[in-house]
């Protein structure tokens, strides 16, 4: 199995990358879930009518805390494991600030506007499925276009000739 992986790593580069992407994202939804879940049932939400500001309060603040655990997860794991980034200093604080700020813009559109939108008419956990399938989506294109892009090699640079012709 790990030979195939190997393989498969290098063979197909991007395919392997989207595997792992999908992998963490799983990791990270369930990381996500799981906190929301536990907090909801902590400050009691199903006390409390759908209708009710309480249960707005208590449903937003629990998707708030456990997107925070969530998007911390996300980071550590993304940089590391799926699109292996090595910065140092300044930049590991330019990627760190461009990948929060894509959550923080995700978490903006996503889970505060559409969130509540859809719990206008759907119950939170459907809501939050939905939520979850856009997130992710939008994540992995601003991970691999913007956060973690690797620079392009100068022409005529020593990592030009070696890096493998690719879309």
């Amino acid at each position: 199995m790990r030979e195939k992986l190997r393989q498969l790593r290098a063979q197909k580069p991007r395919l392997f990358q989207m595997a792992l992407y999908l992998l963490y994202g799983v990791l990270t939804t369930l990381v996500n879930w799981v906190c929301y879940l536990v907090l909801t049932r902590l400050l009691g939400l199903s006390a409390h009518g759908r209708d009710s500001a309480a249960y707005r309060l208590i449903a937003n603040f629990s998707q708030a805390a456990s997107w925070l655990v969530s998007v911390l997860f996300a980071y550590f794991t993304n940089r590391r494991y799926v699109f292996q980034s090595d910065t140092r200093r300044q930049a590991f604080f330019r990627e760190a600030w461009q990948f929060i700020s894509a959550r923080v813009l995700g978490y903006a559109l996503f889970d505060l506007l559409l969130f509540n939108i859809f719990l206008l008419f759907m119950s939170d956990r459907w809501s939050k499925l939905v939520m979850n399938a856009l997130v992710i989506i939008y994540n992995y294109l601003a991970s691999r276009f913007v956060i973690f892009k690797k620079p392009k090699p100068k022409p005529g640079s020593p990592e030009e000739k070696a890096a493998p012709d690719s879309p």
